[in-house]
């Protein structure tokens, strides 16, 4: 069974890539699964607990990046399972690019998936929903991980140039062109919000103050 899936991601692709070749913090934002023991050589252990129609099923195995080349941000990843408790197992073969898109990043992963056991019943459409489903969560986790990375290192610059090309990178507050992570905005609106909040205080204790100056005392 053939399954492909994209989605964006709003970093520079370099940014992407790297991440999402970091398997310790991506698997935390995989839906139902649990890293266990990293093997070496760029290999895993950890289950996967996953709901397929009326069935969940948790898969024990292992995962390996047999692959990676960050300049042209392709990698390629095996992954193995046995159902715990059935005689199911899944197999996976996947490949993983990164590429320049107007809002950062897209990332397309294509796999070549076997299933066996209980879930093989369910049809490649029944499959597809819920790869599309974990796909669709784990971007958004992806996203937001790496947005709270950048807010914690400022120093590191994630915007980039959309495009190949031999410009430097735009830092985010030279970035007009839509492109840069919606930290600016974020970082506006809490500005914004500390200012309202700081001379209300100050406009209401001046407020409170003429209210209990008596008639005489008032110039």
């Amino acid at each position: 069974m053939n399954l492909e899936h994209s989605f964006d991601i709003l970093a520079e692709p370099d940014v992407a890539f790297a991440y999402l070749m970091d398997v310790n913090r991506v698997a935390t934002c995989v839906p139902g699964v649990s890293l266990q023991e990293e093997l070496g050589e760029n290999t895993y252990r950890g289950t996967l607990k996953v709901k397929v129609g009326p069935v969940t099923v948790t898969y024990g195995g292992i995962a390996r990046i047999i692959s990676a080349d960050p300049v042209t941000r392709v990698a390629a990843i095996e992954a193995e399972g046995e159902e715990s408790g059935a005689a199911g197992s899944v197999r996976a073969k996947a490949t993983m690019s990164v590429v320049p898109a107007a809002t950062g990043s897209r990332v397309t992963v294509s796999t070549d998936l076997a299933l066996t056991g209980r879930v093989a019943t369910m049809g490649k459409g029944v499959i597809e929903q819920v790869g599309n489903r974990m796909v669709a969560q784990t971007s958004q986790r992806i996203e937001q991980a790496i947005l709270e990375s950048v807010a914690s290192s400022p120093a590191v610059d994630v915007t980039g140039p959309l495009a190949t090309g031999s410009a430097p990178p735009a830092r985010p507050e030279a970035a007009g062109d839509g492109s840069a992570l919606r930290v600016m905005p974020l970082l506006g609106s809490l500005i914004a919000d500390w200012v309202r909040r700081t001379f209300g205080k100050i406009f209401g204790a001046r407020r409170n103050r003429a209210s209990r100056t008596t008639p005489g005392e008032r110039k």
